[in-house]
């Protein structure tokens, strides 16, 4: 779209957008009108930078990288480590949970855990989006292992 704007970053195309419509003002500190669009991070961006270049590949690149420090893959899907309880307290998945997980699997009782589906990395990762991926699953003695696997690849990394 058409907007007074001004470039301040000639590699990636951001810009400074006049959202106004006092046109002598933008004129008279330099912009001009250009082609803009604004990316997922709220900035205003030459078009034809946004479209050519890998801005939206390197925040869902971004997106990726934090929401695997926050969660680990299993089978049964993925797991967030820090776990808010239900008073409001977090633990943490693997050093606080796994052994009663566990110990409830060994007495035959059926423990539900909360797992996610995997992302769509182009989307925001807000609490909203992370809560439509939310999956109630069974823990298996399978499942014991791999977040044991887990613990030690923490632990070795």
């Amino acid at each position: 779209m058409l907007k007074y704007a001004l470039v301040t970053d000639t590699e990636t195309g951001l810009c400074d957008v006049g959202l106004g419509n006092n046109e002598s003002f933008y004129k008279s500190i330099g912009m001009q009108k250009l082609d803009v669009a604004q990316g997922y991070d709220g900035q205003w961006y030459l078009s034809e930078k946004l479209a050519e270049s890998s801005y939206l590949q390197k925040a869902a690149n971004y997106r990726q990288e934090i929401f695997e420090k926050e969660f680990f893959n299993t089978s049964l899907g993925w797991i967030r480590r820090e776990v808010r309880m239900k008073d409001g307290s977090t633990r943490n998945f693997l050093s606080d949970l796994l052994l009663q997980i566990k110990a409830g699997l060994d007495m035959g009782v059926n423990v539900s855990i909360l797992t996610y589906k995997l992302p769509d990395f182009t989307h925001e990762l807000s609490d909203e989006y992370i809560k439509t991926l939310q999956e109630i699953k069974s823990a298996t003695p399978d499942f014991i292992q791999e977040c044991l696997m887990q613990t030690v690849a923490d632990w070795e990394g």
